[in-house]
């Protein structure tokens, strides 16, 4: 049984989106590139308000822009894998791999100021959520959402604590 301050270190690293063949792999919406799932020996699956129940990773590769195949040990049929298309895939916070170098993980946008590129401050990022097509990072303020693609934000320093955007959005906070 996971202890209630051990939950609070999990991050979401992916969603499964569907099975995939009929040997019980996954299709998984990654929130990691490819080439760090290659690394993970473990994961957590997590239905809303269910447990966190551990897996052993078998093999990931490569898929579609944005998602990988994920083949558990012990799912090894399309009907057991069915069972877990929706649920989000976890990592403990401390088995995440190694990011290089100015690169980050969504959750370590959450608590960082967002402030456009003339110095108006929005808010802090609440969190990452996933849209229809891309990301959008909530802002605490409750204000709305702010879609995260190149033309809206720009430089992320995770060393000072903020996330740069477009100066146009200071009209809509």
């Amino acid at each position: 049984m996971m202890k209630e301050h051990e939950v609070d270190q999990f991050v979401i690293i992916g969603r499964v989106k569907d099975s995939f063949g009929l040997k019980g792999e996954l299709k998984v919406d990654a929130y990691l590139p490819a080439s760090r799932w290659k690394k993970i020996q473990k994961v957590f699956f997590k239905r809303k308000n269910g447990p966190y129940v551990p897996f052993e990773v078998e093999k990931v590769r490569s898929h579609n822009r944005g998602s990988v195949v994920l083949k558990l040990k012990g799912i090894d049929i399309k009907e057991e894998a069915e069972k877990l298309v929706g649920a989000y895939i976890y990592l403990p916070r401390g088995m995440v791999p190694p990011k290089g170098k100015d690169e980050f993980y969504f959750f370590e946008l959450e608590g960082l100021q967002v402030v456009t590129t003339s110095g108006h401050r929005l808010g802090k990022v609440t969190g990452v959520i996933e849209g229809r097509s891309y990301f959008l990072l909530e802002i605490d303020r409750g204000r709305g959402y702010i879609p995260f693609v190149k033309e809206l934000v720009g430089d992320v320093n995770l060393e000072e604590g903020i996330v740069y955007v477009d100066d146009r959005l200071k009209e809509l906070f």
